[in-house]
This record gives structure tokens, sequence and C-alpha cells, in this order.
């Protein structure tokens, strides 16, 4: 249980760290977008880089909440499904920093975590 909370943890140090250190795009437009990457790189590719970390703690907690969930509906109960209303607070309270930064990392993270899904093997075991 104490990896899931450093997982939970690390994931909204690292999405915070993402919304924070990614410039600030006030337009819309291709070309200014474009241009504030290129006028603050060090910005970018840090928070490039942690954007990468996270997604990859975060799809790999989702991997295993959806592990809990597919037990649950086949009628097994377990701690550890405590962790997804937790994930799911710590996703909102990113929200409160970033709504579009959070979206994107979060969907990410979900798409991420779906296609690492091994339904035929879990916990390598055949099923």
């Amino acid at each position: 249980m104490m990896h899931f909370a450093v997982r939970l943890i690390g994931s909204f140090v690292l999405g915070y760290l993402f919304i924070k250190w990614f410039p600030d795009i006030e337009s819309h437009h291709t070309s200014d977008v474009i241009v504030e990457l290129v006028l603050h790189p060090i910005e970018f590719l840090a928070a490039s880089i942690v954007f990468i970390v996270g997604l990859i703690v975060q799809g790999n907690l989702m991997k295993v909440e959806f592990y809990y969930l597919i037990r649950l509906f086949k009628g097994s109960l377990h701690k550890e499904l405590m962790i997804v209303p937790v994930h799911v607070c710590m996703i909102y309270g990113l929200t409160l920093f970033g709504m579009w930064e959070t979206l994107f990392f979060s969907f990410l993270a979900v798409f991420y975590g779906i296609i690492s899904l091994d339904l035929r093997r879990q916990g390598g075991h055949h099923a």
C-alpha cells in the first residue's frame, strides 16, 4: 500500500511541476505557441521531461486501478481499491493549478494505462 502512496504523491508532484514549468501561452495561434516555446526552451524542456516521467507514473498507477476495478466487477473487493477515489481527488487538485494541462496530462495517462492493460495475463497468471 505504501508504494501506491509514493506513486500518488509522485504523480501529483510531477503533474504540478508540469503545469508550473510549462510556458504560459496566451494566444491560440500556432505561430505564437511556437515562438513562446522557442523563447523559453529551458522551461519547455523541463516541463517535457517531467511530463513524460509523470505520464509513465500516472499511467502505471491507472493500469493498477483498472485491474482493481475489473476485479471489483467480478465480485472481489480489495482495500487497494481506495486508491481510486484518492487519485480522482488528486487529479481534481491539479485542475485548480491548471485545467487544460491537467486534462491533457490525465487523458494521456488514461490512454497509456488502457494500452498497457493485458487482460489475458493479470499478475503473471493466465486467465
